[in-house]
């Protein structure tokens, strides 16, 4: 395998670091949703009892209108039969009765046709405001809809990316059973599995050339990462602060490096591993586990990691399409 240049290695490291970071805000995008969620409930509720209120409102305003309209009927019928029965009669006291009820009554035949007209008027208005308010009911709840299917796609997508990490660990835990389990951990992190092993399992001291029985860990490794083909390997080299050189080696930056490039060799033994899922980093002595006050420390500190991530594809895709 030849050594990957700078700027490519570098190129690698920060679209691993982006899918990091969007993998680790998944979490808030969810709960995110999940608010956006609750809003809209609260507010097709209350755009459910507006429109409940305004439809009541606007049977009232009917009811109101039609019984302006019989009353308005039954006035003009009054009038009429008291403008024939006024041209028939002959009595002038009468006359002038019949005058001054006609004058009334055209009075309050004026003041009923207001009356309508304003009811129609305000019963016009109700309907536009009921239609408006039932047209923002019905785009609440469509957005309500289209969040509830986005959310339970996203949740879905990271139920199915848990359930692959979590099958991922136990398939390499239990490939790593034979070997000293006080010498490596496999635990997931940040929804990452990582195959953490000590020095002392791969390496002899100050060396990057790998020991048989740690060529053995790693071959099983191998083999489960050849048949779960959906995953990204990062390879990390660690080590404690001590001074290191030795011969073209300049320091533990370098042996950080060429012992992850050591142990990505003998995973691409298999033939199943595609070496584009596959990036080889050294860490030096800047990311410890525990602090190098103590031997104890600096032991644990000594180490090389395997970090699986399972792809994103369906999860980043659900994010983009939304």
């Amino acid at each position: 395998m030849a050594c990957v240049p700078l700027n490519q290695f570098r190129e690698l490291e920060e679209a691993n670091k982006q899918l990091s970071d969007k993998v680790e805000s998944l979490g808030s995008e969810n709960e995110i949703l999940q608010g956006r969620t609750e809003e809209l409930k609260e507010l097709a509720d209350r755009l459910k009892k507006q429109v409940a209120e305004l439809t009541a409102d606007t049977l009232r305003k009917g009811r109101e209108a039609r019984t302006y309209r019989n009353h308005l009927k039954q006035l003009r019928k009054e009038y009429d039969d008291l403008l024939a029965q006024l041209r028939n009669q002959t009595g002038t006291g009468d006359t002038e009765e019949l005058l001054a009820y006609l004058q009334k009554l055209q009075e309050d035949l004026q003041q009923r046709e207001d009356d309508l007209i304003a009811a129609e008027r305000d019963l016009k208005q109700r309907k536009q405001e009921l239609n408006d308010a039932t047209a923002r009911l019905n785009a609440a709840q469509t957005e309500l809809e289209e969040q509830n299917r986005r959310l339970l796609e996203l949740e879905q997508a990271l139920a199915k990316k848990d359930s692959a990490s979590r099958a991922l660990r136990k398939a390499i835990a239990d490939a790593l059973t034979g070997f000293d389990q006080s010498q490596l951990n496999v635990h997931m992190k940040n929804g990452k599995v990582y195959v953490s092993m000590e020095e002392k399992l791969l390496f002899g001291s100050g060396s990057y050339q790998v020991s048989p029985e740690g060529a053995s860990a790693i071959r099983q490794v191998a083999k489960v990462l050849g048949d779960n083909k959906d995953i990204n390997i990062m390879i990390e080299g660690h080590t404690d602060p001590v001074p290191y050189r030795s011969g073209v080696l300049l320091d533990n930056w370098d042996l950080s490096v060429k012992r992850a490039t050591s142990v990505t060799r003998i995973l691409l033994e298999n033939s199943e591993i595609d070496p584009s899922r596959v990036i080889a980093a050294g860490r030096g002595p800047y990311v410890p586990l525990v602090s190098n006050e103590t031997a104890e420390g600096k032991r644990k500190n000594r180490r090389t990691e395997i970090i699986l991530t399972p792809r994103l594809d369906q999860i980043l895709d659900i994010l983009e399409n939304n």
